[in-house]
C-alpha cells in the first residue's frame, strides 16, 4: 500500500528531532529554513519569452475547440482523469523520495552509534579482574588438554603402528598357506604322472575291446532291424492293397446307389464341349466313359481338353519343341467353365489329393507315358495295386522329398532295387483334378524333352525299351510344404522294374472298365442293382476281416522294430560279445588298471608326508604364531588408548567448566555495555526498514505512473481518432474492454495507428528515439526527482543530496536504449517532424481501404495533421536550443517543439498555421485551468524542483541571499553553544 504524504510540518519536526542535542535544534531548524529558501531563490526562474499552451503530443491530453460528439467529450475526460493521477503520483513520487534522502542520513549516524557502543562493549573487558582470572584458569586448563591430547596421539601411533604389524603378519600367514598349497599341487601333480602312463595304456585297452564288442551287438541288432522293417513293408503293403480295395469296391457300390436314385435329371449332369459330364464322378471316369479325350496330334483339334496324350521330341532332336504347340482347344474358353467352376473332383488344398485321387492321378499319367511308348512300339506298363502302394511309400520317405536315389530306401520299399525318376509337381492351382493334370503333365514334359541336364535318364526310364516282356510301374505322390519357395507341392516318384512277377490286378485295366459301364447321360431312367451291390458289400467285408488280421500283424511288427532300433541307439557292452582271448585280454587290462589307481589314492592320502609339503607347513605354523602375538599387542595398546581418551574427556569438561566462568565474568563486565550495543542495533535495524518500506512504496508509484501514462496514451489516439473524423477499428488487445474510449495501441510504430498520420509522406529515414519494445512510445521516464536532471538550460546545484543504492530513479542514463528503469531521465534527440514512410505493397485488391488492406504509418505515435481546421496549433518560445529538439515530460512522452518562425516557413508543407495569439486550451496540467504557463513553469511544475533563472543577475543575488543567510545561522548557533557552556 503507497504511503500518505508527509507535509512539511512533519518533515521539520523530523529534523528537529534528528539534529536536537540541547537546544541546537533550534539553530538547525534556522539553517533548514534558510537554505531551502536560498535554494527555492536561486531556482527561480524568470521566464524571458512569451507564455505558450502546453504543446499537445504524446504525454499530454489533446485538446481542440469545445466537443460536441459525445466520444469525444467521453475520451477527453479519461485523459483528464489519467493526467490528474500522473500528477497526483508524481508528487507523491517527490514526497517519497525525499523521506527517502533523510532515512538514508539517518542510517549514517545510527551505524556510527552502533560502532561506538562496540568499541565501549570491547574496552570494558580489557581490565576487569575478574576476567582476567577467568582466563588465566583457562588458559591453563586448555595447557592440561594440550598435553593429554599428546598422550593420546602417541597412544593412537602406536595402535597404528600395530595395525600395520597385523596386516604384515597376515600377509605372512597367506603366503605360507599359499607355499603349503603348491607344496601340495606339485607332489599331486608328480603322484598323478607316476600313475598316467600305465592306467591310460589300461584304460585303452579296456576300450578298445568294450567298443568292438558294442560293435558286434550293433551289427546283430542291424541285422535283426533290416529283416523286420522288411516284413513291416510287405505288411503295409498287404494293408495298402486291401484298403485300395476296398476302397474300389465301396465306390462301386456307390456308384451303383447313385444309378438307382437318378430317376430323374441329375443336378450334377453339366454340358461341355461335345458330351455331358458329372461332377460327382471323378475326371477320369468322365473321361473314359464319354470319350472326353483331347487327341493325340493337336492340330486336330476335336474340343476336348482331358489328355491322354504327351508331345516326345524325337531321338535325333530331343530339344526340339511340339511343332503342334498352342493348336489344341483354349481351356480358358468360357465353354469350358463346367471342368473347373463347378464341383468336378475338387482336391483339398490343405490335406492335398485323396488316397483315390492319387490313384487316378497314377493312371491319367500312366496312360499318358503309355501312348508316348506305344507310338514308338514300345509295350505299355503295367500298375499293380501292390506297386502303386509301394510306390506311395516311397514317396513319403525323406531321401525322395531330397531327390535322393537313396537304395537302401528303394529297397525298404519295393523290395528290391528299382528304376527310378524323381521330380516334383507345383501345387500351385491345383483346385481340381484337371488342374492337378495340366502341372503333372508339365514335369512330364520336362523330364522327357528338356532332361539334359540329367543326361537325358529320366527319359530313357519313360521309353525304356523292355522288348516282349511287361514291366511293372507305379507312380507315387507325397504332399508336403516348400520352406525354400514357402509353397506346397508333391513329391512325384516313378519306379519300375521286371519283369513283371504279378501283373493283376492291373490299374490300368480301370479305363476300360469305365469305359464298358456306358456314357454319362442327363436323362431319366430307373435303375435297380442290389444283386451287384450286395455282392460287393459280401467282398468288402471279407476284406476288411482281412485287413484287420494285417493290421494286427503290422502293429506287432513295428512294435518289434521300434524295440530293436531303441536297443541299437543304447548298445550296452557285455563281456559275452568278446571271444575268450578277448576275455583274458580285458580281464588283465582291468587288473592293472586298479593296481595303479590303488597306488595313486593311497600317495594322495599322505601327501603331509611329503618332505617338501612338511617343511612348508612348518612356516605357515610359525606365521600363525607371529600374527597371534601381533594381535595380542595391539589389545593391549587399544586399552592405553582408550584410557589416555577417557583422561583427555576429563580435562576437556574442567575445559568446558573453566570457560563457563569466563563467559559469566565477560558477561557481568560488559552488561551495561551490551545492552547499549544491542539498543543502537535496534534503532540501525529499524531505519533500515523505513528505507526498504520506502523504496518498495516508490516502485508501487512508478508503476501507477507508468500505467497511468500507458492509458493516457491510448486516450489521446483516440481523440485524435475522432476529430479526424475516423472511428478506429477495436483492436484486439487481449484486455478487458471495460475502458471502451481507449483503443489505440501504445505501439506508435504499428500499421494499425491511424489516428494522426501526416497525409504528405516523403519516406524519410526512421528517427532513432531510444524506444525500446518494452516501453512503446515513452523514451523519457516518468519521474525526474532531482535537481541536475533537469538539463534543459540549468545550472548544477552546489550541493545535491546523495543518492541511496536503493533509489536508482534518480539515475540520468547516458544510453538513452536502456531498458526503462522506472524514473530515468533522458533527453534524445527527436526530429521536430516526422514524416510517414511509403505505404508498403501488402498484395492486397487495388482498391483502396479493402478488408486486410493497412495504411501505412510514420515510426512516431503523435504525428501533425494536415487537419489545421479542427486541431489547434501549438508554439512554444523560439530559442537557440529549441530548434529541432524536443522536451522530455513527466511520463516520457516527446513533445513536439514547433516555434514561430519554423511554423511560418513550414506552413505551406505541414499545414501548421501560426496563429496571432497563442491558443488556450481547456487542459490541465497541475495548474489553474485554462492559465497559461511558460515552459520553465511546465517544466517546474512537472517535476516539483526549483528552476535556475536564466538572469545572471539573479542567480548572484541568490547566491549572496545564501550567504547573508548562513552567517546569521552560524552566529546564533555559536551564541547558544556560549550560553549552554557558560
Amino acid at each position: 500500500m503507497m504511503k500518505e504524504h508527509i507535509n512539511f510540518n512533519t518533515v521539520a519536526k523530523e529534523h528537529k528531532k534528528l539534529y536536537k542535542s540541547g537546544k541546537t535544534w533550534m539553530a538547525a531548524t534556522l539553517m533548514t529554513v534558510g537554505l531551502a529558501g536560498g535554494a527555492m531563490l536561486a531556482g527561480t526562474t524568470t521566464a524571458n519569452a512569451d507564455e505558450v499552451t502546453p504543446v499537445q503530443s504524446a504525454g499530454t491530453i489533446q485538446a481542440s475547440q469545445q466537443a460536441t460528439d459525445p466520444e469525444l467529450a467521453n475520451a477527453q475526460s479519461d485523459a483528464q482523469k489519467q493526467q490528474a493521477t500522473i500528477d497526483s503520483a508524481n508528487a507523491q513520487l517527490k514526497d517519497q523520495q525525499n523521506q527517502l534522502s533523510e532515512a538514508q542520513g539517518q542510517q549514517s549516524s545510527a551505524q556510527q552509534e552502533l560502532d561506538q557502543a562496540k568499541q565501549a562493549q570491547q574496552a570494558a573487558t580489557q581490565n576487569d579482574l575478574a576476567v582476567k582470572q577467568a582466563q588465566a584458569d583457562v588458559n591453563q586448563a586448555q595447557q592440561q588438554v594440550d598435553n593429554q591430547q599428546q598422550v593420546v596421539n602417541d597412544a593412537q601411533t602406536a595402535v597404528n603402528n600395530d595395525s600395520q604389524n597385523i596386516q604384515s603378519a597376515t600377509s605372512a600367514v597367506s603366503q605360507a598357506s599359499q607355499a603349503v598349497d603348491q607344496a601340495r599341487q606339485t607332489a599331486t601333480d608328480a603322484i598323478n604322472q607316476a600313475a598316467a602312463q600305465q592306467a591310460n595304456e589300461a584304460q585303452n585297452k579296456i576300450d578298445q575291446l568294450e567298443n568292438q564288442g558294442k560293435a558286434q551287438a550293433s551289427q546283430n541288432l542291424d541285422n535283426q532291424i533290416n529283416n523286420v522293417s522288411g516284413q513291416v513293408t510287405d505288411v503295409q503293403n498287404d494293408v495298402n492293397n486291401t484298403n485300395s480295395k476296398i476302397s474300389d469296391l465301396q465306390g462301386q457300390v456307390k456308384d451303383l446307389q447313385d444309378q438307382e436314385k437318378n430317376t430323374q435329371t441329375d443336378p450334377n449332369i453339366k454340358t461341355v464341349p461335345n458330351g455331358v459330364i458329372d461332377t460327382s464322378k471323378s475326371l477320369l471316369e468322365n473321361a473314359s466313359r464319354n470319350n472326353l479325350w483331347a487327341p493325340m496330334d493337336l492340330s486336330q483339334n476335336n474340343g476336348n481338353i482331358i489328355d491322354q496324350n504327351i508331345y516326345v521330341s524325337p531321338d535325333n532332336d530331343k530339344g526340339a519343341r511340339n511343332p503342334n504347340a498352342g493348336k489344341g482347344a483354349d481351356a480358358s474358353l468360357s465353354e469350358y467353365d463346367n471342368y473347373f467352376n463347378t464341383n468336378l473332383d475338387l482336391v483339398n488344398q490343405q490335406t492335398g489329393m485323396s488316397d483315390s485321387q492319387k490313384q487316378e492321378m497314377a493312371i491319367l499319367l500312366m496312360n499318358i507315358i503309355n501312348h508316348a511308348r506305344e507310338q514308338r512300339g514300345l509295350k505299355p506298363f503295367t500298375m499293380t495295386e501292390e506297386k502303386y502302394n509301394q510306390a506311395q511309400v516311397r514317396a513319403s520317405q525323406q531321401s525322395a522329398n531330397g531327390l535322393d536315389h537313396n537304395e537302401n530306401d528303394i529297397v525298404s520299399a519295393f523290395g528290391r532295387d528299382q528304376y527310378e525318376c524323381l521330380a516334383y509337381i507345383p501345387a500351385n492351382g491345383g483346385s481340381n483334378m484337371l488342374s492337378m493334370l495340366y502341372n503333372a503333365e508339365s514335369t512330364l514334359s520336362s523330364m522327357l524333352n528338356a532332361d539334359a541336364s540329367s543326361d537325358w535318364g529320366h527319359r530313357e526310364n519313360f521309353l525304356e525299351d523292355t522288348g516282349d516282356l511287361n514291366y511293372d510301374a507305379a507312380f507315387g505322390f507325397h504332399y508336403t510344404y516348400d520352406t525354400n519357395t514357402d509353397s506346397y507341392l508333391y513329391v512325384l516318384t516313378f519306379d519300375y522294374d521286371g519283369p513283371a512277377r504279378n501283373n493283376t490286378p492291373n490299374m490300368m485295366d480301370r479305363i476300360a472298365q469305365y469305359q464298358a459301364m456306358g456314357p454319362i447321360t442327363g436323362d431319366s431312367h430307373v435303375v435297380d442293382n442290389s444283386a451287384k451291390i450286395n455282392d460287393l458289400n459280401n467282398q468288402i467285408s471279407n476284406l476288411q476281416n482281412t485287413l484287420a488280421s494285417q493290421t494286427s500283424k503290422l502293429q506287432s511288427l513295428q512294435s518289434q522294430l521300434q524295440n530293436l532300433q531303441a536297443q541299437k541307439a543304447n548298445v550296452q557292452f557285455d563281456l559275452n560279445q568278446l571271444s575268450s582271448d578277448q576275455q583274458t585280454e580285458y580281464n588283465n587290462a582291468k587288473d592293472t588298471l586298479n593296481t595303479v589307481n590303488d597306488w595313486k589314492q593311497g600317495q594322495l592320502s599322505n601327501l603331509d608326508s611329503n618332505s617338501n609339503v612338511q617343511n612348508a607347513l612348518n612356516k605357515l605354523s610359525s606365521a600363525k604364531n607371529n600374527l597371534e602375538s601381533a594381535k595380542q599387542t595391539q589389545s593391549e595398546d587399544e586399552a592405553k588408548l582408550q584410557q589416555a581418551k577417557d583422561g583427555l574427556a576429563s580435562l576437556n569438561q574442567v575445559l568446558v567448566t573453566k570457560q563457563s566462568a569466563l563467559d559469566t565474568a565477560e558477561q557481568t563486565a560488559n552488561a551495561s555495555a551490551n545492552q547499549a550495543v544491542k539498543d543502537a542495533q535496534k534503532k540501525l535495524d529499524a531505519i533500515n526498514g523505513k528505507i526498504s518500506d520506502l523504496q518498495t512504496a516508490i516502485k508501487a508509484t512508478k508503476a501507477t505512473i507508468s500505467n497511468a501514462q500507458t492509458q493516457l496514451d491510448k486516450d489521446n489516439q483516440k481523440i485524435a481518432d475522432i476529430k479526424n473524423n475516423q472511428k478506429p477499428a477495436k483492436p484486439d488487445t487481449g484486455k478487458d474492454e471495460g475502458n471502451k474510449g481507449t483503443t489505440t495501441p501504445s505501439e506508435p510504430s504499428k500499421d494499425d495507428n491511424k489516428g494522426s498520420e501526416t497525409t504528405n509522406p516523403t519516406n524519410p529515414a526512421k528517427p532513432d528515439d531510444g524506444k525500446k519494445d518494452d516501453n512503446q512510445g515513452t523514451t523519457t521516464p516518468s519521474n525526474s526527482s532531482k535537481d541536475d536532471d533537469q538539463k534543459d538550460h540549468q545550472t548544477t546545484p552546489s550541493e545535491p543530496s546523495k543518492p541511496s543504492d536503493g533509489d536508482k530513479g534518480n539515475v540520468t542514463p547516458s544510453d538513452p536504449n536502456k531498458e526503462d528503469k522506472g524514473s530515468e531521465t533522458t533527453n534524445p534527440t527527436t526530429p521536430t517532424n516526422p514524416t510517414t514512410p511509403a505505404q508498403p505493397d501488402t498484395g492486397n485488391a487495388s482498391i483502396s481501404g479493402q478488408a486486410g488492406h493497412k495504411p501505412a504509418t510514420s515510426n512516431k505515435g503523435s504525428e501533425v495533421s494536415d487537419n489545421t481546421d479542427i486541431k489547434p496549433t501549438i508554439v512554444l518560445p523560439t530559442t537557440d536550443k529549441e530548434n529541432d529538439s524536443a522536451v522530455s515530460d513527466a511520463q516520457g512522452q516527446y513533445i513536439n517543439v514547433v516555434s514561430k518562425d519554423n511554423v511560418a516557413s513550414q506552413g505551406s508543407q505541414s499545414g501548421i498555421q501560426a496563429p496571432a495569439t497563442p491558443v488556450t486550451t481547456n487542459v490541465s496540467f497541475g495548474t489553474k485551468e485554462g492559465t497559461m504557463m511558460t515552459r520553465e513553469e511546465y517544466k517546474a511544475q512537472q517535476a516539483k524542483l526549483p528552476q535556475t533563472s536564466d538572469s545572471n543577475n539573479e542567480k548572484n543575488i541568490a547566491i549572496a541571499g545564501l550567504g547573508i543567510l548562513a552567517a546569521t545561522t552560524f552566529t546564533t548557533m555559536f551564541g547558544v553553544a556560549k550560553k549552554r557552556h557558560n
